[in-house]
């Protein structure tokens, strides 16, 4: 398909290869969470001679938003996203968003750390949000400042982090160039502003097709790429589009496209007919759930598949601009979503919930030196810092938390990977505003519920989940449990009766005790 060739090059580094919520029903508390240690600055990152690796690979880290992994039929809705990395490159079938929700994700996929290291569980407050992620110190210590650091141009284009907009005309350290949403219109499709290197542009309405968000990332994705190649670094871009998050609609040229009339998929757990088993807070809300779940599902599935088509087609111009200029072969491709996304399942829209819905992701990776297949192993968001870096050749900072994926693209079994994994969410605190509130678009007419605060622990066969364990206040602190052998969409809570928690006591507690050293892990600890 594509005529690679290699540039002359005499630089010193070279380059290679009309739905979302504005009320918001808060159940529970949010939590009280250790704040993350004061930095004294970036750690040491050694520098790579430029000189001697004048032939380092370039990135194009391609993220989608609320893109559920065990649900939707995505790949139906791309097909040039399948062909052009995925079945080029490594699947990953067991991804996970330790926090899944849009701000933590986005900073533990930027830092390589869990939550509770960054000081961010949800999208605002005290323990969450772009306010929080900055106080921190934590972009300071991201793979862009790393690798911006020893040479590369990096570029942002799209969603940065919720809560961006209290500063609209920041950015970031490690960024070599910057075109940065400022507002939630961004989700909407039209009438947003960008932060372009420091001034902010305003973009129209559906009058003018161009201003269609998911365009206009891959407009600028592109120019980026053409000019970075042209230039002396190896480069990394960071194309967010919002597809699919809610209420983006399709691109007015999709806008009858093949999923225009359908439902969404029935899973065995969807609208969950008894919650009994499951904690009270879903049990009082039950009710208000399946009446959203009636009132919002079908459009918000029909926008959501909808909106993938563009954001292929910016996929495939991504890849056919590298192939055109010669640097497809030396550029590793990535794909992956912040969250999953729960279409009814459990009766549950949006994301925020330990279930798999949410908390599983879609990532696959293609480049220079990795074999088209599949991975089983757990991998999460934590891994993908340390493994950019790695095949930077920058050497990764001792207090990631996550795990380079290299030896995984390459065939080879790691001396010891991770069994279990760390969940956390913060809940959506006192006001019931720090969590999928602080999504919403003005004037938009449905209304989100919101989730209690939790931990969790994911293991190959056991998910085991802790409510209100992040909390302020004394709450009841209620429990699930899940053998996902024999019950993979979670609806057999086998701690919800007396015989069960007697049955289970010798397992819970074992959990238990893996799930606090977790909780409090740093760096190395996390990867033992």
């Amino acid at each position: 398909m594509f005529a690679p060739y290699r540039r002359l090059r005499t630089r010193a580094c070279s380059g290679v290869a009309s739905l979302l919520g504005v009320t918001t029903l808060a159940i529970g508390i949010i939590s009280t969470v250790s704040p993350a240690p004061d930095p004294s600055g970036p750690p040491s990152v050694a520098t790579v001679n430029a000189a001697a690796n004048d032939d380092r690979p370039n990135f194009v880290f391609v993220l989608a938003d609320d893109l559920d992994q065990t649900t939707s039929p995505y790949w139906e809705a791309m097909p040039y996203t399948a062909s052009l990395i995925r079945d080029k490159g490594m699947t990953f079938t067991n991804g996970f968003a330790p926090t899944p929700i849009c701000c933590p994700a986005r900073g533990t996929i930027l830092t390589g750390k869990y939550g509770h290291n960054t000081g961010v569980l949800t999208n605002a407050g005290d323990v969450g949000g772009w306010a929080t992620f900055a106080a921190n110190g934590n972009e300071e210590k991201t793979f862009a400042r790393y690798l911006h650091d020893t040479g590369y141009d990096t570029a942002l284009v799209g969603k940065y982090m919720n809560g961006i907009d209290d500063d609209p005309t920041h950015i970031p350290p490690g960024w070599s160039e910057w075109y940065g949403s400022v507002d939630n219109f961004f989700y909407t499709g039209y009438n947003y502003a960008l932060n372009e290197n420091g001034t902010i542009v305003d973009y129209g309405g559906p009058e003018n097709p161009a201003n269609y968000s998911t365009d206009v990332v891959a407009a600028k994705s592109t120019d980026f790429i053409r000019r970075a190649a042209a230039g002396d670094e190896p480069f990394f871009l960071y194309a967010a589009s919002t597809a699919p998050h809610l209420p983006l609609p399709p691109a007015p040229r999709y806008a009858d496209n093949p999923f225009a009339d359908d439902a969404a998929p029935r899973t065995p757990n969807f609208n969950e007919p008894d919650v009994s088993d499951k904690p009270w807070w879903l049990q009082q809300s039950a009710k208000a759930r399946s009446a959203q779940l009636a009132a919002t599902n079908g459009p918000d599935y029909r926008n959501r598949m909808g909106s993938l088509y563009a954001f292929d087609e910016m996929v495939r111009g991504i890849v056919e601009t590298l192939g055109s200029i010669g640097e497809l072969d030396n550029t590793y491709l990535v794909f992956t979503s912040d969250n999953g996304y729960n279409l009814g399942a459990h009766r549950l829209i949006g994301k925020q919930a330990p279930y798999d819905e949410s908390m599983r992701v879609p990532l696959v990776i293609a480049g220079p030196g990795i074999e088209h297949g599949t991975d089983g192993h757990m991998i999460a968001h934590i891994d993908l810092a340390p493994t950019f870096l790695e095949l930077a050749g920058v050497s990764i900072p001792p207090d990631v938390d996550g795990q380079s994926l290299v030896p995984l693209l390459h065939g080879e079994e790691p001396a010891s990977w991770r069994t279990d994994l760390l969940g956390q969410y913060a809940g959506p605190g006192v006001d019931g505003k720090d969590g999928i509130a602080s999504e919403a678009v003005g004037k938009a007419t449905a209304v989100y519920l919101d989730i209690p605060p939790w931990s969790g622990l994911r293991t190959a066969r056991y998910l085991y989940v802790r409510w209100y364990d992040l909390d302020r206040s004394p709450q009841v602190h209620e429990h699930e449990l899940y053998d996902l052998n024999a019950d993979p969409y979670q609806l057999t809570n086998l701690l919800a009766t007396p015989a069960g928690k007697v049955q289970n006591a010798a397992l819970v507690a074992d959990l238990d005790t893996r799930l606090n050293e977790l909780a409090t892990c740093s760096g190395a600890t996390c990867r033992s």
